[in-house]
């Protein structure tokens, strides 16, 4: 990680409000899995399934030690985190490549209990609502609010590109705030091809640059940034919320934009690993 990293000091009282917290939100999640559990029966084992790869992810002003935004995010590897550009966008530039000396940070709430800093490293655009996030070995000690070098690497979700029109789906992140709905259930109600759109199409400015999915299951800031599930666990769109001009639609950027998104970090990586 940068040099830049041991400069960012979080106060002790901050630490700790941010411990008290996530531990609220474990409590809101373990009651929203209950609640869930009820409702969709075996479904909750498939959520339970994902979880321990699920992160919440604050934005901070360093100076005055406050929350800018959050948002939902998960495993891609097991140190890269995907979550949603928008959640980023105020301290990070678009389609952009992080370098060492440069790089912007966040902090990552982990399934495990664990605060850490994590690195933008990736960025896209407001089309494709990606960005890509690497997570430090540092945790923040409760106690103290000092960093504390804890390598830890966690699973990351397999991609299902196998999709259609009627699979049940499921909306998983983490509870942020008065968002605690953050696990919902429903099918895929459409889906949303960027060339069936032509120049004139009354819907064009509905919908994004990316192949997207439309669903029934509610995403809001909770779980934007998340994943979406099929039955099986594995990740078949992004949640996205806030979109411009898709109010009351349920949107989740498609696995295999994620897909592409993934293969363009890698090829931007290998070219400054030449340089």
């Amino acid at each position: 990680m940068s040099a830049r990293e041991t400069q960012i000091k979080l106060e002790l009282n901050k630490v700790q409000q941010l411990y008290r917290k996530m531990q609220a939100d474990q409590k809101a999640l373990q009651q929203q899995l209950k609640e869930f559990k009820t409702q969709a029966g075996n479904f909750s084992d498939v959520v339970e399934q994902v979880l321990p790869s699920v992160v919440s992810v604050y934005v901070m002003d360093w100076e005055t030690q406050e929350e800018i935004s959050s948002g939902s995010g998960f495993f891609v590897s097991p140190d890269v985190i995907v979550t949603n550009y928008h959640v980023v966008e105020d301290i990070a530039d678009e389609d952009y490549f992080y370098e060492e000396d440069e790089v912007e940070q966040v902090l990552v709430e982990t399934y495990d209990g664990k605060l850490r800093l994590a690195e933008v490293v990736f960025t896209g655009n407001a089309e494709e609502d990606l960005v890509l996030l690497l997570i430090s070995d540092f945790t923040f000690n409760p106690e103290t609010g000092e960093q504390v070098e804890s390598p830890q690497e966690y699973p990351p979700l397999e991609l299902s590109f196998d999709v259609k029109v009627g699979d049940t789906v499921i909306a998983v992140g983490n509870p942020l705030g008065q968002f605690a709905s953050t696990v919902t259930q429903g099918i895929i109600s459409a889906i949303r091809e960027p060339d069936e759109y032509e120049e004139g199409d009354e819907e064009e400015d509905d919908v994004a640059e990316v192949k997207v999915l439309q669903t029934d299951a509610a995403i809001n800031p909770g779980n934007s940034g998340g994943p979406l599930i099929n039955m099986a666990g594995q990740v078949v769109g992004v949640n996205t919320w806030g979109w411009e001009d898709a109010d009351n639609i349920n949107l989740a950027i498609a696995s295999e934009a994620l897909d592409d998104f993934l293969a363009g970090f890698e090829e931007s990586f290998e070219e400054d690993s030449q340089n």
